[in-house]
């Protein structure tokens, strides 16, 4: 998007959104309105993330972003006058803010999974998984579950961010913030266990397919036999315990595990680097007893898809 003129040009590509703006009209229930939520594609952390409803408000926001934007060009402009190294609206990659024109967009679940153990807050659950050789899946059986700050009242407030997003970089740096409120083991959610039991299962299977759709698309994504690589997977419970995948992290962020849980970190590296050595480095000589630590040190590590043989959870 160039400039928010061209908006109506960008929804006539996402039509899904445009329909679901305007069947709000008339719809004043805000669990009944179909809501979105909007994301900067090249960003991370939470930043410049919204929720809207209403072609108004996200032609305000998109405004706010671009007004936000030429603010950040013009101080850019002002330190490379005054000798600076001009970075002051850049991100980490070296891209500077206002040249971000592209938006993701997917449908707000707007009637999350709410624990009364946890204030009725937000949570989403952060699961890593491992991508080895060309190409099996494992899934690490040891989730986490990262709470919004405020209970989640309802959607009607777009503008409470505090509520509706669970990110806790976003939280670290106030005062309030207690690492083991924002974050906690999702195996000891106060849910009976085969509702945990069926979470899992539906975050493999998603896992399953997505990576059975992606594995099929060599030109987008590649395999190399002798490689591994390790993702981090964000999803949310609607209150009907329906598993949905918000997104996938290349790098996840590992610090959002805080130190109380870093053990869960600490065994995901193991259990990677133990993957590695039985099947990269100690393949052609394996004694039984370091094969045993190994497989010891993997017990963790789920396998939801392997494209050899094309099996899937």
């Amino acid at each position: 998007l160039d400039d928010v003129e061209y908006l109506d040009e960008a929804l006539m590509e996402c039509f899904e959104v445009e329909q679901g703006m305007q069947a709000n009209a008339g719809v004043r229930d805000s669990r009944l309105r179909q809501q979105f939520i909007l994301k900067p594609s090249l960003t991370a952390r939470g930043a410049g993330i919204y929720v809207f409803d209403t072609r108004e408000r996200l032609q305000e926001l998109l405004e706010n972003e671009f007004a936000s934007d030429d603010e950040d060009e013009d101080e850019d402009e002002d330190d490379e006058g005054d000798g600076g190294d001009g970075d002051g609206g850049r991100l980490a990659h070296g891209q500077a803010v206002s040249q971000i024109r592209e938006w993701v967009i997917q449908r707000y679940i707007n009637r999350p999974l709410l624990l009364p153990a946890h204030q009725n807050r937000k949570f989403h659950i952060r699961v890593y998984v491992l991508a080895f050789g060309d190409l099996s899946i494992y899934v690490y059986r040891h989730m986490l579950a990262l709470f919004a700050p405020r209970p989640y009242a309802s959607a009607a407030d777009l503008d409470d961010q505090s509520a509706h997003l669970t990110n806790t970089c976003l939280q670290t740096h106030s005062s309030t913030f207690v690492e083991s409120s924002a974050v906690s083991l999702f195996w000891s959610l106060d849910l009976p266990k085969p509702k945990l039991d069926r979470i899992f299962d539906q975050i493999c299977q998603i896992l399953s397919e997505t990576f059975a759709a992606v594995s099929s698309e060599s030109t987008s994504f590649q395999t190399w036999a002798n490689c591994m690589e390790q993702f981090g997977f964000d999803f949310l419970v609607d209150e009907e315990c329906n598993a949905m995948l918000l997104e996938a992290n290349a790098y996840p962020d590992f610090k959002q595990t805080g130190e109380e849980l870093k053990f869960v970190v600490e065994g995901f590296m193991e259990a990677s680097v133990a993957m590695a050595a039985k099947e990269f480095l100690l393949k052609d000589c394996m004694t039984e007893d370091v094969e045993k630590s190994a497989d010891y040190a993997c017990r963790d590590l789920v396998e939801v898809f392997t494209h050899k043989n094309k099996r899937q959870w």
